[in-house]
């Protein structure tokens, strides 16, 4: 009857559907867990081969500068710099991932890392930022910098570190603008937030692969440049 009572048994029933419900968004729930889980798994796999693809080619880039340092010495000096700046940050984003898993008891148990505690706690303080917070955006924007001043004239990688490493705030669909901080990490379940920071190394490997490569194939292609003039003359 419309606007009568319930009867017990519609009470059941309700109550039943309300638990069905719950147990199908909680199930869901740990599969999207164990998805992020997952995904963190392979991009750690993808990360350790590209930092020994990495490696091959800063060792290329330094044998050539041993043997031809007229040409590339300059560009070996830019590859360290941006190696060291590379592993530094690569090195304190590892640095918070221990510390956020550091009391699980098992680091493969995705299921079980839905809290959102450590970020909300470490990172912010009401509608403010921790000192953690503060450091942790300074690692990004001092990273992005770094490497730009690196580069110097050569301008064409600065739209992708601004992409791969802004910190601006962010419109979101309801067109508000929100701290990127907040955007990125807050409120998110631990094992998301773990994805997060290791998408976030292989975004500065890539970026490592990216220019290492241009700065080599750049004088090589130079090189081929110059013996085709020759030739032609």
């Amino acid at each position: 009857m419309a606007g009568g009572k319930e009867t017990p048994r519609q009470k059941m029933i309700g109550m039943m559907y309300l638990v069905f419900i719950a147990m199908l968004a909680l199930n869901m729930s740990k599969e999207v867990l164990s998805a992020f889980g997952f995904m963190n798994e392979k991009l750690t796999e993808n990360n350790i081969s590209t930092i020994e693809k990495n490696n091959q080619a800063y060792t290329n880039l330094a044998t050539k500068a041993l043997d031809q340092p007229e040409k590339f010495n300059n560009l070996n000096t830019q590859a360290i710099q941006i190696k060291t700046y590379s592993s530094d940050f690569y090195t304190y984003l590892e640095d918070l991932k221990t510390k956020m898993t550091a009391d699980l008891d098992n680091k493969k148990d995705y299921e079980s890392m839905d809290k959102t505690a450590f970020l909300d706690e470490y990172f912010f303080k009401g509608d403010k930022f921790t000192d953690e917070g503060r450091q942790f955006l300074a690692q990004i924007n001092g990273y992005r910098t770094d490497v730009t001043n690196v580069l110097g004239e050569n301008k064409q990688f600065d739209n992708i570190l601004v992409k791969r490493f802004s910190t601006n705030a962010v419109t979101n669909r309801d067109g508000k603008k929100i701290k990127w901080l907040d955007y990125r990490f807050k409120g998110f379940p631990l094992v998301a937030s773990l994805t997060n920071l290791t998408q976030m190394q292989a975004d500065i490997r890539n970026t490592e692969a990216d220019i290492i490569s241009n700065l080599l194939g750049g004088q090589l292609e130079s090189d081929v440049s110059m013996t085709l003039s020759l030739i032609h003359i």
